[in-house]
């Protein structure tokens, strides 16, 4: 059983697919990114780093831009990344089970799952996709102001509600960056405000793109070895971030840099001509903010202050897993968690037998790429290599099967 119809519940039933397993699959078809990222956006990743993974190669972008017949832009528009995934769901479970769940909890059997139309289904094992969305970081100096005034940048999906209006974004990421440049570009009336003494900015990709044209054809395996097809790291960091292994050899400390690389706050260098007329205020340090005139007053620890009629806290993401709203109090109770993160196998396997986790969740156990689509690749071969295995297991005990997954370690 498979919670989740976004890029990684979809990439662990094409794997299960492909082994001739009929995944049972349950979430609305790329519904986070449908309901939770702003039209209009484009990916930061590029093209290469953006396929959902798959052991059929007819599943790729590269395969769908033949079947829509034309040539994907880069960087590539949200639009046209969801209608890829609705694709690829389509192709791998047509039949997609799109009730909301409202728990997961245990029993003798397994798992059961409740729906919020009361109804329940049993599960021997369940393969949880958390998506980055339930962990939004809301700062302290917003805790009381409603959601309406002060949304997370993962609120809101449609910018244009916000024509006409002074709104303040309050970061200096992807999310900060471009959700600034979608509503300058909406008519509102926008200003950056970064803790930050600067922006910055990621380069363009240009080298990498004139290595992968030089490494084509039988020199691609060989061009990937060098520079994996993940838009992280740079040359000497890119290969611990892309394989599992490489990663798990690290100690701690650099494990620990390894993901501070990748959530680092960086724009992509294209949205700097389309944020040139939008105010940016660096060193900003927000000391509380209070409700005024329906709109806020932003006070700043140097004494100054903001009047605006909106706050979008693009602040990021902050993983903890007990916020996860899905799971009842006896499967967090055998949960293992260490600062915040489930303490899982190398099959994103749980302290809570049959349970899996992927996506951001594990990051800490695969590595940063994990946070990415681009994690697909090493996620889904090894969910789908532990579930197949679990799955002959149980109709044949005691019987040990050797499952090969792609890009393990």
């Amino acid at each position: 059983m498979i919670v989740g119809a976004g890029p990684y519940g979809l990439s662990t039933a094409a794997y299960l697919k492909a082994a001739g397993l009929e995944p049972h699959i349950i979430g609305r078809p790329m519904g986070f990114w449908k309901e939770n990222m702003p039209r209009g956006m484009f990916l930061r990743s590029g093209i290469e780093a953006s396929n959902i993974a798959a052991p059929q190669k007819e599943l790729s972008l590269l395969a769908y831009e033949k079947v829509i017949g034309r040539k994907l832009s880069e960087p590539l528009p949200i639009e046209d990344f969801i209608a890829y995934g609705q694709w690829f769901q389509k192709q791998v479970v047509p039949n997609l089970d799109s009730r909301t769940v409202r728990c997961i909890s245990r029993d003798e059997d397994g798992f059961r799952i409740a729906f919020e139309s009361g109804e329940r289904i049993q599960a021997k094992s369940v393969v949880l996709t958390l998506g980055i969305g339930q962990f939004a970081r809301r700062p302290d100096e917003f805790a009381g102001i409603s959601r309406e005034l002060a949304p997370h940048a993962c609120d809101l999906s449609d910018a244009s509600i916000f024509k006409g209006k002074r709104v303040a974004v309050v970061g200096r990421g992807q999310s900060a960056l471009e959700y600034a440049a979608i509503l300058h570009e909406r008519d509102a009336h926008v200003h950056i405000f970064t803790r930050g003494s600067y922006i910055d900015w990621l380069k363009p990709r240009w080298r990498a793109r004139l290595f992968r044209q030089l490494t084509s054809g039988p020199l691609r395996p060989v061009s990937f070895a060098i520079r994996p097809p993940t838009d992280l790291g740079d040359i000497w960091t890119a290969r611990m971030i892309a394989h599992p292994e490489q990663f798990r050899a690290q100690t701690p400390e650099v494990q620990g840099k390894l993901l501070k690389t990748t959530q680092k706050p960086k724009g992509s260098h294209w949205l700097r001509a389309r944020l040139k007329d939008v105010p940016v205020k660096t060193d900003a340090h927000i000391a509380s903010a209070k409700v005024e005139d329906g709109g806020l007053t932003i006070l700043f620890k140097d004494g100054s202050s903001h009047k605006t009629d909106r706050v979008l806290l693009a602040t990021g993401y902050k993983v903890d897993i007990t916020k996860c709203r899905l799971l009842d109090e006896s499967i967090m109770r055998e949960l293992d968690i260490e600062d915040g993160y489930p303490v899982m196998s190398t099959s994103l396997e749980t302290s809570v037998p049959g349970l899996y986790m992927a996506g951001v969740i594990g990051e800490k156990t695969l590595g940063p790429s994990l946070r990415f689509v681009t994690g697909t690749s090493n996620a889904g071969p090894r969910l789908g290599a532990a579930l197949i295995r679990r799955s002959v297991q149980e109709f044949r005990p005691g019987f040990n099967v050797e499952c090969e997954t792609v890009g393990q370690g």
